[in-house]
């Protein structure tokens, strides 16, 4: 394989390493997503704790039209006909009531809690806590497959090189 073509070829490598660092990166910092059921006249569950960054998708399980509306105009789903969604990203900590506007009697409350921060520096002599973290969702093998992708890279552009051989005679 001539120099040229195997500099490209890891090159490309290299470039859809960076392309699954990337996007690993985005599908971890992504918050999670949690479900309330709208059935029998009734937000399920009525209360949800979340972190803050996390998404609460209200899908409408009864036969007539509900919303989700929140008392303080932070979100409203409008009008959700059966089997119809919405989605609310949550990114600041509180208490978030809603209701349902033709139906005011029923409620339901979302606790959005600030995201864990990382820990402080331990003081001399005290105990390190374990901070590792398991790796969760596709975003963490992304990374990990970037990484071999890399490696594969490097690998492809430091090879040895066979020396040139002329064609004359």
């Amino acid at each position: 394989m001539p120099a040229s073509t195997a500099r490209r070829g890891a090159l490309a490598l290299l470039l859809a390493a960076l392309i699954l660092f990337v996007l690993g990166s985005l599908e971890m910092a992504r918050g999670a997503t949690h479900a309330v059921a709208i059935a029998d006249f009734a937000f399920s569950p009525a209360t949800l704790t979340i972190t803050a960054g996390d998404t609460v998708t209200w899908t409408n399980e009864d036969q007539v039209a509900h919303t989700a509306t929140s008392t303080t105009g932070a979100f409203d789903s409008g009008s959700l006909d059966h089997g119809a969604s919405f989605s609310q990203t949550f990114t600041t900590p509180g208490t978030y009531d809603y209701l349902c506007t033709p139906h005011p009697s029923m409620t339901g409350q979302i606790v959005v809690q600030a995201a864990p921060s990382a820990p402080a520096s331990t003081p001399a002599g005290g105990q390190v806590p374990d901070v590792a973290m398991p790796a969760q969702g596709r975003g963490a093998g992304l990374v990990a497959l970037g990484l071999v992708v890399t490696a594969a890279g490097f690998l492809l552009a430091l090879r040895p090189r066979p020396a040139r051989r002329s064609l004359r005679r």
